[in-house]
């Protein structure tokens, strides 16, 4: 029963997951903290929980989980080895991108090395807690870490989905697209609706239903039969006057997803070829 963690990186994933474990039950014994205001992030995010400073020797626990930015997870190993204690035989980083692997220097010691990926936004570190339930934990590395990052999945409410490191690469540039991409898309429509007369409030309340029917439809279906608008429709005038009214960046990005729905639209064959003929010219000749 892995019970005991310690957190290396206070940020906006380490500590919502900390204070998850909490609530479940899991101790947090200790956060690694590298600055002042990451020190207060932690006091407040996780009260009563010890901060230890980047130089000071590890309490022994069950697992180290690693939230630290990708770039730093090497160095961070290299560190944090010899601060270890003995008896702590596992750690776990939060990377949907990098390898288990990347935390080498820790397993040519004898550890266990694994990754925790949950694919789900956590928007703010000390805000309200971000919903866990059902959530998929990807999870890699030798044996006994993948036992370790399942434990703590289940014991999080979450599902743990085992992705092989040569697929990390695909796997989160899937959740980048759905996630990332999807909030630039939506912040830039709200920009659109506020230029137009909403207010920054209004044009949220606006796209809420519309982004979340449409999430719910995409989640729901096969390929995109569930699509609608004017690419659905084949509906190439629409495409043009979109288009035509948007700013140079905007319709960069419409042009390069609309591109993407051309695809799936030939390859599920749910419109004829002239309809797809006009909605390629649309989406080419710039106004």
């Amino acid at each position: 029963m892995l019970s005991q963690w310690f957190l290396v990186g206070p940020g906006r994933c380490g500590l919502q997951l900390a204070r998850a474990m909490a609530v479940v039950g899991l101790r947090v014994i200790g956060i690694e903290a590298r600055s002042r205001a990451a020190s207060g992030r932690a006091r407040r995010a996780c009260p009563g929980v010890p901060v230890y400073g980047p130089d000071e020797a590890l309490p022994p626990a069950d697992a180290i989980l690693v939230a630290v930015p990708d770039w730093a997870l090497g160095t961070c190993a290299a560190a944090l080895g010899p601060r270890m204690d003995p008896a702590t035989k596992i750690v776990l980083h939060t990377s949907g991108l990098a390898p288990a692997s990347v935390l080498a220097s820790l397993s040519r010691a004898a550890r266990s090395v694994g990754s925790f990926h949950p694919l789900v936004s956590f928007p703010s570190a000390t805000g309200p807690a971000v919903e866990l339930d059902r959530v998929v934990a990807a999870v890699d590395g030798d044996a006994v870490a993948v036992r370790a990052a399942r434990h703590l999945a289940r014991a999080l409410g979450m599902r743990p989905v085992y992705v092989p490191p040569e697929a990390k690469p695909r796997y989160h540039a899937a959740a980048a697209m759905a996630a990332n991409l999807t909030h630039i898309l939506v912040a830039t429509s709200k920009d659109l609706l506020v230029g137009v007369g909403f207010s920054e409030r209004g044009a949220a309340e606006a796209l809420r239903p519309l982004v979340r029917g449409a999430v719910e439809a995409a989640a729901a279906a096969r390929g995109i039969e569930n699509l609608t608008g004017p690419l659905a429709r084949g509906d190439a005038q629409a495409v043009q006057a979109h288009l035509a009214a948007l700013p140079e960046g905007a319709a960069a990005a419409y042009r390069a997803v609309g591109r993407l729905a051309l695809i799936a639209l030939t390859s599920q064959r749910l419109l004829s070829e002239s309809q797809i003929q006009r909605l390629e010219r649309a989406l080419t000749v710039i106004p």
